[in-house]
């Protein structure tokens, strides 16, 4: 018998596939994604919820996106990494966008700015900033005040982001629309150059002051927080109706658009002292100089203020400048100089019964010196406003 020796064909084993392939995100991962993120796309803050859809229907429009690609392959954006497939799902390699941010950032045009480091700097940040903001445990609830008016014919709203932000720095977080304890919005008609200006400042100002009584009697309001832009015999007479025994803060507008715009600056010179000159007399009438953000000009006060004894308030060793009072520690040393000078004009001039005030302040000094002068025991104060390049008296503080 013949046998045939077969020979077996060897069998062909593929080549194993490195390549690294896209896994499903879970469910619970884009749940803290979402949650994390507030809803909000984390590279341009779009809120991501409630959008509309073709049937009306309320439905979110975030996407969740990949900082290293899902994949390694060519086309596959920042995809070259050491990450295995199972890692690249993970939470810390995820980021929430909204459907433009995802488009730019995948786009071969942009992939060279949109690095793995740059979008996991702007994930950590926007993430801290959501625990921030939402922990109001630690965020004191106040009630906020905005003041607003033209000033020199230009009217500067106040920015709420601006507010929300200063406050958060504070440790604060406003209390909402409630018109009983949450924003009080006062708009100051008129420009400062009107007459007929002055008298509708008093009566929206008492209107205010009325509510905001009312409120602190009722336990409503336990904080105050001041955002003001108005001129400064507004300020003042606004400083003179809140009650000094509500805690109030005071917040000052830097020149800039930036979202700080009205935090205060950290630090400064806590040993900030002003010099305080008053003269000796029997006048009933007196003049008095506070110069903050810049000297007043001899020649634009009226001339009956130029013959009454002088009492000047200025900064030592340095001259007066916009941001002389840009951090509360020198906007409580100049709180406590004004204290000192009212009370030294009691002392020295018992006489006087009306003080002719001429200030070159900012906001939050205008509003303190009204603050601080005791309510039927220290003389009456004229407030000056410059107008045509003179200064012409405007409001009076006498209750």
């Amino acid at each position: 018998m013949m046998t045939t020796q077969l020979t077996k064909k060897p069998i062909e084993v593929p080549e194993r596939d490195t390549a690294v392939l896209r896994k499903d995100v879970p469910e619970s991962t884009r749940l803290r994604l979402w949650a994390k993120a507030a809803g909000r796309c984390v590279l341009c803050a779009a809120y991501l919820l409630d959008a509309t859809d073709w049937s009306w229907h309320s439905i979110p429009n975030g996407q969740i996106a990949h900082i290293v690609g899902a994949g390694s392959g060519a086309e596959s954006p920042r995809g070259y990494s050491t990450l295995t497939a199972d890692e690249r799902a993970f939470e810390e390699n995820l980021i929430l966008l909204c459907y433009s941010c995802h488009k730019r950032i995948d786009d071969k045009a942009y992939r060279d700015q949109y690095t793995v480091e740059f979008l996991t700097a702007k994930k950590l940040l926007h993430e801290k900033r959501v625990r921030e903001v939402t922990d109001f445990a630690t965020l004191r609830p106040t009630s906020v005040v905005t003041v607003s008016a033209a000033i020199r014919g230009t009217r500067a709203p106040v920015s709420l982001p601006q507010v929300a932000e200063a406050l958060r720095r504070d440790g604060y977080t406003g209390m909402g629309e409630d018109t009983r304890n949450g924003a009080f919005t006062i708009h100051l008609s008129g420009n400062d150059g009107d007459g007929w200006a002055w008298d509708a400042h008093r009566t929206e100002i008492d209107r205010f002051a009325a509510r905001i009584a009312e409120a602190v009697a009722a336990g409503d309001v336990e904080s105050l927080s001041i955002f003001a832009l108005a001129p400064i015999p507004s300020l003042v007479y606004l400083g003179s109706k809140l009650d000094d025994k509500t805690e109030t803060r005071l917040f000052a507008r830097k020149r800039t658009d930036e979202v700080t715009a009205w935090a205060w600056t950290d630090g400064g010179d806590d040993a900030l002292v002003f010099d305080t000159v008053i003269p000796t007399g029997d006048s009933t009438e007196v003049t008095v100089l506070v110069e903050l953000s810049a000297p007043v000009k001899e020649e634009r006060l009226p001339d009956h203020l130029r013959t009454l004894p002088r009492v000047t308030i200025t900064p030592r060793d340095q001259p007066p400048r916009p941001d002389l009072t840009g951090n509360r520690a020198a906007l409580e040393s100049f709180a406590l100089a004004w204290r000192d000078a009212l009370a030294r004009i009691e002392n020295e001039l018992p006489s006087a019964r009306v003080l002719h005030l001429v200030a070159a302040v900012p906001a939050p000094a205008a509003i303190t010196m009204g603050r601080h002068r005791m309510r039927a025991a220290q003389p009456t104060i004229v407030v000056y406003q410059l107008a045509n390049d003179a200064y012409e008296a405007a409001m009076e503080v006498s209750e």
